[in-house]
Order: structure tokens, then C-alpha cells, then sequence
């Protein structure tokens, strides 16, 4: 059985290169599906890598929660915290370890006559780097004091600091944001881009002189760091409670990295499950032009079927030999589509500089789909060729 199979596998391979063209066309179908599906999961994996590397730079990670203002994310907020409500918060909560502030904006920065258009210009508290990660490469952070003074310092970063200076270090400079002079007092590392923004081109300021995107001193957002993850959920509705209280009240949502990647799983769910659909319609194309390429290879060997079944070939020899046949067009159609999924997937992950994930699963569910779908369409050439009747058969012109 194991000679006959490898002798079907040449005899098959032969024929596929007896007619190249025919058989690449094919295939065809086969390698628009799988490419789809493939490049569509590298893709979706390496999303979903990237943004949750991207949701820990926005301080959401396992260990924290963001409250926001506005109960609906698709109208403007109306924000109502204010600084009081850190030191508030923690007096009423001592499962909180800590809170960044943040208050997000952006507009021009001025160096005498020098004009640089800022990503975001962003106010937050004193613990900032400490909590969400990031390093200086010259000067220094500000400090509780400078923030409950509301004293006019800044933390500019990279590019910022390479536009403006030219080189020279900005530390002791002073630089004008919205009419109003901050002096530089740090330069932060690079750290690329955050989505859209770039956050080299980033300036940072205290909490109690920023004004956010709405243009008013109001605070947008809390990141809240429990002391125990494990209770976080809890912490989440103890905050929840005590914030409508605090400013009567509930237009605020609250986010972790568990709720934020499960809308992006929504999301690359129903277009997996599109592309997906598609695939479908392409593999079914291409395994209606396999069982017609099959019904056409039956109709030019009727002889060559005739001879062996003449010479002892039994019905299921013939079956297996057609069916491999299908079965290998459709394979290295599978495994085409598959290399040009992933090199895809590669071009598209280099370009957008993520990471390039491959599931297994993926890669091995792609394989046995093309080989199904060979068998599949496969079967009805390979019953019709083994039910001829070899003296018609070989008397067939």
C-alpha cells in the first residue's frame, strides 16, 4: 500500500509538470485563499502584540486601571476631576498604591523666533516616569513641589530638543507654550510612536499648569495603580463609587487592558471572520477548477485507465491515484498561499515596525484545509475514472 501510494505521489507529481500552466492556474484559487487567511492571522497576532506593548506606554498595563472623563467615548467630555482628587482618592482607598494625572493637548512651541509643532503637550504629576516607564537622557524630572507650585517647568522630548537647539543642550532654556514660558529642566529618551503621535516630539508639564484638549484646567485622566493586582477589579468599583460622590456624577469610564484588548479582539474578529468568508468562496472557486482540471486529466488518460485496470489495477487503485493527484495540486497550492501569507504578513509587520507572529496552528490548519479541499473536490473525478469499463476504455480515441 506504501509503494503503491509513493508510485500515485510521482505519477501525480509527473503529471503536474507535464503541464505546468494548467496546473498553476489551478491552484490558483487554492493560493488566494490561504494567502488571505495567513496574512490576515500574522497580521491580526502581530496587531495584537503591538497594541498591548502600546497600551502598557499608556500606563494600562496588568497593574492599572484608567479612569476617563466622559461616559461615552464618542462625544466630547466634560471633564470634572481635579489634583484634589489624587490625595482624595488615597486617603478614602489605601488599596491604591498610587495615581498619575494626565491632561493631554497639543499645539506650537516657540524658541525666540524658532516655531515647532509638538505631537502632544501633555501635564502630569511628579511620578510619571516612575509609574509609566520611560528614562531622561540629560536634566531631570520635576518634582511634588514644582507640581503643587505650579511652577513653569518642562521635559521636552528628543526631536524636540534636536529641532529647537540644534544640538545644544536645552537644559536652563526657556521656551513659550500657548503665551506662556516654561523653562526646560529635562530631555526624555527616545520611545517612537505611540500609534499616531510621535512621542519624541513630546513636552511635558506639570499637572496644575496644563490645560487639556478642551481648554480648561479640568483633569481628563487617572491611571491608578492598586497594591494588589489581584483585587483590581474590586479597586476599579470602590474608585467608581467614591469619584461619583466626589463630583456628582458619572460621566467617567473606567478601562483596564483586559476591557481595551477585548474590543481590539472584537474587532479583528469580524474581520478575520470577513476575510475568512472570503477565503471560502476563493477555496470553493479553486476546488470547483480542481475537480474540473480532474474530470478533464480522466477524459485525456481513458486509454492509460483502460490498460491498467487491463492489467490487474483494482478500482480503489485508480480512485487513490486520481485523488492524490487533487490532492497534491491542492497542497502545493496550500503551501504557496502559505509562504506568501507570511511574507506578507513580514512586509506589512516591517513597515508598520511590529512584530512578526506566526501561529502554528494557523500554518497547520492552512495545510490540512488545502489538502481537504483536494480530496474533497477530488473524490468525484476519482469515482468516475475508476467506474470505467477498461475494453471501452482502451478502444477510447
Amino acid at each position: 500500500m506504501i509503494f503503491f501510494l509513493l508510485e500515485s505521489i510521482k505519477q501525480a507529481y509527473r503529471a503536474l509538470l507535464s503541464n505546468k500552466v494548467r496546473s498553476f492556474l489551478t491552484m490558483l484559487g487554492v493560493i488566494i485563499g490561504i494567502f488571505s487567511v495567513i496574512t490576515l492571522v500574522t497580521i491580526g497576532e502581530g496587531a495584537k502584540t503591538y497594541i498591548t506593548d502600546q497600551i502598557k506606554t499608556m500606563g494600562a498595563g496588568y497593574d492599572s486601571f484608567i479612569v476617563v472623563a466622559g461616559k461615552d467615548a464618542n462625544t466630547p467630555p466634560s471633564p470634572k476631576f481635579v489634583y484634589g482628587d489624587i490625595s482624595f482618592l488615597k486617603a478614602r482607598l489605601p488599596e491604591i498604591k498610587d495615581i498619575v494625572a494626565l491632561n493631554p493637548s497639543s499645539g506650537d512651541i516657540y524658541f525666540g523666533k524658532k516655531k515647532f509643532k509638538a505631537t502632544v503637550i501633555f501635564g502630569t504629576t511628579a511620578n510619571y516616569l516612575d509609574l509609566m516607564g520611560g528614562k531622561l537622557i540629560a536634566g531631570r524630572f520635576m518634582s511634588v513641589p514644582e507640581v503643587e507650585s505650579r511652577r513653569k517647568v518642562a521635559i521636552v522630548g528628543p526631536k524636540v530638543a534636536d529641532e529647537l537647539f540644534n544640538g545644544i543642550s536645552p537644559i536652563g532654556e526657556k521656551i513659550k507654550i500657548k503665551g506662556v514660558q516654561y523653562l526646560i529642566i529635562g530631555v526624555t529618551e527616545a520611545r517612537g510612536n505611540f500609534g499616531p503621535i510621535d512621542m519624541d516630539k513630546r513636552v511635558i508639564i506639570p499637572i496644575t499648569t496644563a490645560k487639556n484638549m478642551m481648554g480648561n484646567d479640568k483633569i481628563m485622566r487617572f491611571n491608578i495603580f492598586p497594591k494588589d493586582t489581584e483585587t483590581i477589579e474590586e479597586t476599579q468599583k470602590h474608585v467608581a463609587v467614591i469619584l461619583e460622590r466626589r463630583i456628582g456624577s458619572d460621566d467617567f469610564r473606567i478601562l483596564n487592558q483586559k476591557g481595551i484588548l477585548s474590543i481590539v479582539n472584537n474587532i479583528l474578529a469580524a474581520l478575520t471572520g470577513f476575510v475568512t468568508g472570503l477565503a471560502a468562496i476563493s477555496l470553493l472557486v479553486g476546488g470547483i477548477g480542481i475537480m474540473n482540471i480532474m474530470l478533464v486529466a480522466v477524459n485525456e488518460r481513458v486509454r492509460e485507465i483502460g490498460v491498467r485496470k487491463a492489467i490487474g489495477a483494482r478500482r480503489q487503485d485508480i480512485v487513490l491515484q486520481f485523488l492524490v493527484e487533487a490532492m497534491l495540486i491542492s497542497l502545493l497550492g496550500g503551501i504557496i498561499g502559505i509562504i506568501l501569507g507570511v511574507g506578507g504578513g513580514f512586509l506589512i509587520m516591517f513597515v508598520i515596525k511590529g512584530t512578526l507572529i506566526i501561529p502554528l496552528w494557523a500554518v497547520v490548519s492552512a495545510t490540512l484545509v488545502s489538502a481537504g479541499v483536494g480530496i474533497f473536490f477530488g473524490v468525484y473525478p476519482a469515482v468516475r475514472a475508476a467506474a470505467l469499463d477498461p475494453v471501452e476504455a482502451i478502444r477510447y480515441e
